[in-house]
Protein backbone atom coordinates (compact mmCIF):
# COMPACT_ATOMS: atom_id res chain seq x y z
CA UNK A 1 0.00 0.00 0.00
CA UNK A 2 2.92 2.36 1.02
CA UNK A 3 4.40 2.07 -2.67
CA UNK A 4 1.32 2.81 -4.28
CA UNK A 5 0.80 6.07 -2.34
CA UNK A 6 4.35 7.04 -3.03
CA UNK A 7 3.55 6.40 -6.84
CA UNK A 8 0.05 8.41 -6.33
CA UNK A 9 2.22 11.46 -4.97
CA UNK A 10 4.57 11.30 -8.03
CA UNK A 11 1.75 11.96 -10.14
CA UNK A 12 0.23 14.72 -7.60
CA UNK A 13 3.50 16.33 -7.78
CA UNK A 14 3.88 16.36 -11.30
CA UNK A 15 0.32 17.67 -12.04
CA UNK A 16 1.11 20.24 -9.14
CA UNK A 17 4.60 21.50 -11.46
CA UNK A 18 2.30 22.13 -14.52
CA UNK A 19 -0.33 23.76 -12.93
CA UNK A 20 1.98 26.35 -10.97
CA UNK A 21 4.28 27.02 -13.59
CA UNK A 22 6.25 29.27 -11.40
CA UNK A 23 7.85 28.90 -7.79
CA UNK A 24 5.94 30.23 -4.75
CA UNK A 25 7.37 32.99 -2.85
CA UNK A 26 5.46 34.80 0.12
CA UNK A 27 8.20 37.58 0.60
CA UNK A 28 8.22 38.39 -3.26
CA UNK A 29 7.96 41.56 -1.89
CA UNK A 30 11.62 41.89 -1.43
CA UNK A 31 12.80 39.70 -3.57
CA UNK A 32 11.36 41.16 -7.14
CA UNK A 33 14.23 39.81 -9.32
CA UNK A 34 12.71 36.50 -9.32
CA UNK A 35 9.34 37.80 -10.71
CA UNK A 36 9.80 40.90 -12.73
CA UNK A 37 13.59 41.22 -14.57
CA UNK A 38 12.68 45.08 -15.23
CA UNK A 39 13.33 45.11 -11.23
CA UNK A 40 17.29 44.54 -11.62
CA UNK A 41 18.81 48.34 -10.40
CA UNK A 42 15.73 49.83 -9.38
CA UNK A 43 17.35 50.31 -5.62
CA UNK A 44 20.73 52.12 -7.13
CA UNK A 45 22.31 49.46 -4.82
CA UNK A 46 23.88 45.71 -5.05
CA UNK A 47 21.18 43.63 -4.30
CA UNK A 48 22.57 40.05 -3.07
CA UNK A 49 18.91 38.37 -1.94
CA UNK A 50 19.37 34.46 -0.51
CA UNK A 51 15.68 32.76 -0.05
CA UNK A 52 14.89 28.92 0.79
CA UNK A 53 11.21 28.01 1.10
CA UNK A 54 10.08 24.58 2.47
CA UNK A 55 6.94 24.25 1.27
CA UNK A 56 3.94 21.89 2.61
CA UNK A 57 5.68 20.61 5.41
CA UNK A 58 4.96 17.19 6.95
CA UNK A 59 3.86 15.92 3.78
CA UNK A 60 7.08 13.60 1.80
CA UNK A 61 8.43 14.87 -1.40
CA UNK A 62 6.67 18.28 -0.83
CA UNK A 63 8.48 21.40 -2.89
CA UNK A 64 11.94 22.97 -1.28
CA UNK A 65 12.81 25.65 -3.50
CA UNK A 66 16.39 27.98 -2.58
CA UNK A 67 17.05 30.87 -4.97
CA UNK A 68 19.87 32.93 -5.12
CA UNK A 69 19.56 36.73 -6.50
CA UNK A 70 22.01 39.50 -7.59
CA UNK A 71 21.62 42.82 -9.29
CA UNK A 72 22.96 46.06 -9.98
CA UNK A 73 22.79 49.19 -11.13
CA UNK A 74 25.84 50.64 -13.76
CA UNK A 75 28.17 53.43 -13.48
CA UNK A 76 25.67 54.33 -16.70
CA UNK A 77 22.71 54.68 -14.76
CA UNK A 78 20.36 53.44 -17.55
CA UNK A 79 21.70 49.98 -17.46
CA UNK A 80 21.31 47.87 -15.24
CA UNK A 81 22.44 43.94 -14.67
CA UNK A 82 21.10 41.00 -12.87
CA UNK A 83 21.57 37.24 -12.24
CA UNK A 84 19.73 34.79 -10.14
CA UNK A 85 19.64 31.08 -9.74
CA UNK A 86 16.67 28.22 -8.40
CA UNK A 87 17.12 25.12 -7.46
CA UNK A 88 13.38 23.63 -6.99
CA UNK A 89 13.08 19.57 -5.69
CA UNK A 90 9.85 18.20 -5.88
CA UNK A 91 8.94 14.08 -5.16
CA UNK A 92 11.47 12.89 -7.78
CA UNK A 93 11.85 16.13 -9.81
CA UNK A 94 14.71 18.07 -9.57
CA UNK A 95 14.74 21.71 -10.87
CA UNK A 96 17.45 23.92 -11.53
CA UNK A 97 16.99 27.37 -13.28
CA UNK A 98 19.69 29.99 -14.17
CA UNK A 99 18.67 33.27 -15.45
CA UNK A 100 21.01 36.22 -16.67
CA UNK A 101 18.72 39.50 -16.46
CA UNK A 102 19.26 43.01 -18.39
CA UNK A 103 16.95 46.51 -17.09
CA UNK A 104 17.36 49.75 -18.85
CA UNK A 105 15.34 52.76 -16.86
CA UNK A 106 14.49 55.92 -17.82
CA UNK A 107 14.20 58.19 -15.45
CA UNK A 108 12.16 61.37 -14.73
CA UNK A 109 11.70 63.49 -11.73
CA UNK A 110 11.03 62.02 -9.09
CA UNK A 111 10.01 58.34 -10.73
CA UNK A 112 11.45 55.81 -12.84
CA UNK A 113 10.19 53.25 -15.74
CA UNK A 114 12.44 50.11 -16.52
CA UNK A 115 12.11 47.50 -19.25
CA UNK A 116 14.01 43.98 -18.54
CA UNK A 117 14.59 41.07 -20.53
CA UNK A 118 15.78 37.65 -18.76
CA UNK A 119 17.61 34.71 -20.74
CA UNK A 120 18.73 31.49 -19.42
CA UNK A 121 18.47 28.14 -18.99
CA UNK A 122 15.75 25.77 -17.08
CA UNK A 123 17.99 21.89 -16.21
CA UNK A 124 15.04 19.34 -14.96
CA UNK A 125 15.80 15.78 -14.01
CA UNK A 126 13.60 13.31 -13.11
CA UNK A 127 15.31 10.48 -10.52
CA UNK A 128 12.57 7.68 -11.61
CA UNK A 129 14.80 4.48 -9.85
CA UNK A 130 13.28 6.58 -6.54
CA UNK A 131 10.20 5.29 -7.25
CA UNK A 132 9.04 2.50 -5.64
CA UNK A 133 6.76 0.15 -7.51
CA UNK A 134 4.96 -2.72 -6.42
CA UNK A 135 6.69 -5.33 -8.55
CA UNK A 136 10.36 -4.72 -7.54
CA UNK A 137 13.01 -4.42 -9.91
CA UNK A 138 10.54 -3.11 -12.93
CA UNK A 139 12.32 -2.26 -15.58
CA UNK A 140 10.02 0.71 -16.49
CA UNK A 141 11.46 2.61 -13.20
CA UNK A 142 15.03 1.03 -12.39
CA UNK A 143 18.17 3.16 -13.25
CA UNK A 144 16.00 5.51 -14.93
CA UNK A 145 17.11 8.67 -15.18
CA UNK A 146 15.32 11.65 -17.73
CA UNK A 147 17.38 14.76 -18.07
CA UNK A 148 16.85 17.92 -20.20
CA UNK A 149 17.52 21.33 -20.73
CA UNK A 150 15.37 24.24 -22.36
CA UNK A 151 15.93 27.57 -23.21
CA UNK A 152 13.73 30.08 -21.34
CA UNK A 153 13.09 34.00 -21.71
CA UNK A 154 10.66 36.41 -19.92
CA UNK A 155 10.53 40.22 -19.86
CA UNK A 156 9.13 42.73 -17.85
CA UNK A 157 7.65 46.45 -17.24
CA UNK A 158 8.43 48.08 -13.74
CA UNK A 159 7.32 51.53 -12.63
CA UNK A 160 8.54 53.04 -9.29
CA UNK A 161 8.62 56.22 -7.46
CA UNK A 162 9.72 56.84 -3.85
CA UNK A 163 6.59 55.42 -2.43
CA UNK A 164 4.34 53.41 -5.23
CA UNK A 165 5.83 50.52 -7.58
CA UNK A 166 3.99 48.81 -10.40
CA UNK A 167 5.26 46.04 -12.57
CA UNK A 168 3.96 43.79 -15.27
CA UNK A 169 6.01 40.37 -16.13
CA UNK A 170 6.13 37.24 -17.50
CA UNK A 171 9.28 35.04 -16.31
CA UNK A 172 8.56 32.24 -18.87
CA UNK A 173 7.76 34.02 -22.08
CA UNK A 174 9.45 32.22 -24.23
CA UNK A 175 10.00 28.56 -23.31
CA UNK A 176 11.85 26.31 -26.10
CA UNK A 177 11.58 22.35 -26.10
CA UNK A 178 9.70 19.18 -26.00
CA UNK A 179 7.25 20.29 -23.23
CA UNK A 180 6.66 23.57 -24.64
CA UNK A 181 2.94 23.34 -26.15
CA UNK A 182 2.13 21.99 -22.56
CA UNK A 183 3.05 25.03 -20.77
CA UNK A 184 1.15 27.91 -20.18
CA UNK A 185 2.84 30.96 -19.93
CA UNK A 186 2.24 32.98 -16.69
CA UNK A 187 1.55 36.95 -16.26
CA UNK A 188 2.31 38.97 -13.08
CA UNK A 189 0.68 42.12 -12.33
CA UNK A 190 1.85 43.67 -8.90
CA UNK A 191 1.99 46.84 -6.92
CA UNK A 192 2.75 48.40 -3.77
CA UNK A 193 2.05 51.85 -1.82
CA UNK A 194 4.41 52.94 0.80
CA UNK A 195 2.15 55.32 3.71
CA UNK A 196 4.76 56.98 6.15
CA UNK A 197 2.10 57.39 9.31
CA UNK A 198 5.85 59.05 11.16
CA UNK A 199 9.38 58.42 10.65
CA UNK A 200 9.73 55.24 12.67
CA UNK A 201 6.42 54.12 11.88
CA UNK A 202 5.40 52.92 7.79
CA UNK A 203 2.48 51.01 6.22
CA UNK A 204 2.77 49.01 3.31
CA UNK A 205 -0.12 47.44 1.28
CA UNK A 206 0.60 45.79 -2.16
CA UNK A 207 -0.48 43.12 -4.01
CA UNK A 208 0.07 40.35 -6.71
CA UNK A 209 -1.99 38.58 -9.32
CA UNK A 210 -1.13 35.76 -11.20
CA UNK A 211 -2.73 34.81 -14.68
CA UNK A 212 -2.36 31.48 -16.33
CA UNK A 213 -4.86 30.71 -19.42
CA UNK A 214 -7.00 28.00 -18.17
CA UNK A 215 -6.23 27.78 -14.78
CA UNK A 216 -8.03 30.16 -11.79
CA UNK A 217 -7.08 33.35 -11.48
CA UNK A 218 -4.77 34.31 -7.91
CA UNK A 219 -4.35 36.90 -6.07
CA UNK A 220 -2.27 37.30 -3.15
CA UNK A 221 -3.10 40.63 -0.83
CA UNK A 222 -0.32 41.71 1.27
CA UNK A 223 0.11 44.37 3.77
CA UNK A 224 3.40 45.16 5.93
CA UNK A 225 3.55 47.52 9.25
CA UNK A 226 6.96 48.56 10.04
CA UNK A 227 8.09 50.24 12.99
CA UNK A 228 11.52 51.23 13.33
CA UNK A 229 14.14 48.23 12.26
CA UNK A 230 10.53 45.64 12.99
CA UNK A 231 8.40 44.81 10.12
CA UNK A 232 5.23 42.98 10.61
CA UNK A 233 3.25 41.44 7.36
CA UNK A 234 -0.06 39.73 6.52
CA UNK A 235 -1.18 38.32 3.37
CA UNK A 236 -4.13 36.18 1.98
CA UNK A 237 -3.56 34.08 -1.09
CA UNK A 238 -7.02 33.52 -2.57
CA UNK A 239 -8.22 29.90 -1.98
CA UNK A 240 -4.83 28.81 -0.39
CA UNK A 241 -3.29 30.49 2.55
CA UNK A 242 -2.96 33.00 5.12
CA UNK A 243 0.82 34.24 5.71
CA UNK A 244 3.03 35.80 8.79
CA UNK A 245 5.41 37.85 7.69
CA UNK A 246 8.72 39.19 10.17
CA UNK A 247 11.24 41.27 9.19
CA UNK A 248 14.55 42.36 11.09
CA UNK A 249 16.92 45.38 9.44
CA UNK A 250 19.65 44.37 11.22
CA UNK A 251 21.04 47.80 9.83
CA UNK A 252 20.74 49.70 6.67
CA UNK A 253 22.53 47.15 4.63
CA UNK A 254 21.39 43.87 6.17
CA UNK A 255 17.93 42.31 6.69
CA UNK A 256 16.53 39.10 7.42
CA UNK A 257 13.00 38.05 6.79
CA UNK A 258 10.44 34.93 7.73
CA UNK A 259 7.03 34.13 6.70
CA UNK A 260 4.69 31.29 7.67
CA UNK A 261 1.94 29.77 5.28
CA UNK A 262 -0.59 28.75 6.90
CA UNK A 263 -2.99 26.31 4.17
CA UNK A 264 -6.58 27.17 4.54
CA UNK A 265 -7.37 25.38 1.26
CA UNK A 266 -8.79 21.42 1.30
CA UNK A 267 -5.15 20.22 0.94
CA UNK A 268 -4.38 21.54 4.80
CA UNK A 269 -5.05 18.02 6.16
CA UNK A 270 -2.42 17.02 4.31
CA UNK A 271 0.69 19.14 5.67
CA UNK A 272 1.88 21.66 8.36
CA UNK A 273 2.20 24.91 6.08
CA UNK A 274 5.14 26.19 4.55
CA UNK A 275 8.40 28.09 5.91
CA UNK A 276 9.97 30.82 4.16
CA UNK A 277 13.76 32.39 5.52
CA UNK A 278 14.77 35.66 3.02
CA UNK A 279 18.71 37.04 3.63
CA UNK A 280 19.42 39.93 2.24
CA UNK A 281 22.30 42.23 2.07
CA UNK A 282 22.81 45.29 -0.29
CA UNK A 283 26.48 46.67 -0.88
CA UNK A 284 27.24 50.66 -1.55
CA UNK A 285 24.26 52.31 0.65
CA UNK A 286 23.19 55.24 -0.56
CA UNK A 287 21.21 57.60 1.43
CA UNK A 288 18.99 58.94 -1.29
CA UNK A 289 18.34 55.53 -3.01
CA UNK A 290 14.58 54.96 -2.87
CA UNK A 291 13.39 53.28 -0.42
CA UNK A 292 15.73 50.45 -0.71
CA UNK A 293 14.24 48.75 2.64
CA UNK A 294 11.12 49.07 1.65
CA UNK A 295 10.78 47.82 -2.04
Amino acid sequence: MKRIIILILFLVFNVTAFSQHFNQYSQYMFNGLVINPAYAGSNKVLNVTLLHRNQWTGFNGAPKTTSFSTHSQLRNKRINLGLYYISDKYGITQKNILNAVYAYRIYFEKSSLSFGLQAGLDITSNHWEEIETISSGDFVFTGQQDKFTTPIAGFGVYYKSDNFYSGVSSPSLIKIGTFSKSIYRPILINSGYLISYSDDIKFKPSILIKYINNSPLEMDFNVNAYYKSFGLGFSYRTKDAIIFILQYSINDQFSAGYSYDKTISKFRTFNKGSHELMLKYEFGYKLNAQSPRYF
